[in-house]
């Protein structure tokens, strides 16, 4: 399986950054044309109050990561490049980076800390600018959260690191 996360180099995202060892490590891939999907098994310490459920900051947080990776991953294909070319892209200013714009969660039912979830996501709209990006949180099957998320095109000197 590729992973989008490890075709990005130099992403030190919290939710999504593979150099990031404190980090959540999503992982999110093309299940077909048109969804990008991602697992992940929260732990223990990613509880909210009550310690049973998943913290609604970390569910916000795999699906801004989630999103925004698949920005990244359309923007690629409808460039006709392959984000796994990492001879292509191996400068972080070939790469086309997005940021989140706007993030709304739809919290439908707690999420149980105990079990694996799903996120499917897919792009909606599309501007030279921006993608907006529909995406569902489940959970034994169940839908726990819908979001949205605008993808906005950021210019490459966004990941330079400063000095």
């Amino acid at each position: 399986m590729q992973y989008f996360q490890d075709a990005l180099q130099g992403n030190h995202c919290y939710g999504c950054g593979t150099i990031n060892p404190q980090g959540l490590g999503i992982k999110s891939y093309w299940q077909d044309a048109q969804h990008a999907v991602c697992a992940f098994s929260p732990q223990p310490h990613h509880c909210a109050a009550p310690t049973h459920f998943l913290n609604g900051g970390i569910i916000a947080t795999i699906i801004d990561c989630h999103c925004i990776c698949t920005a990244i991953a359309h923007a690629f294909k409808q460039q006709d490049r392959d984000i796994f070319d990492v001879a292509e892209h191996s400068k972080l200013d070939t790469v086309p980076w997005y940021a989140t714009g706007t993030l709304n969660l739809n919290y439908l039912r707690p999420v149980a800390i105990d079990q694996p979830l799903l996120l499917i996501a897919r792009v909606d709209e599309e501007t030279d600018k921006q993608l907006t990006i529909s995406c569902q949180l489940k959970s034994q099957h169940k839908t726990c959260v819908e979001a949205s998320v605008v993808a906005v095109r950021v210019p490459s000197a966004w990941m330079a690191e400063k000095s």
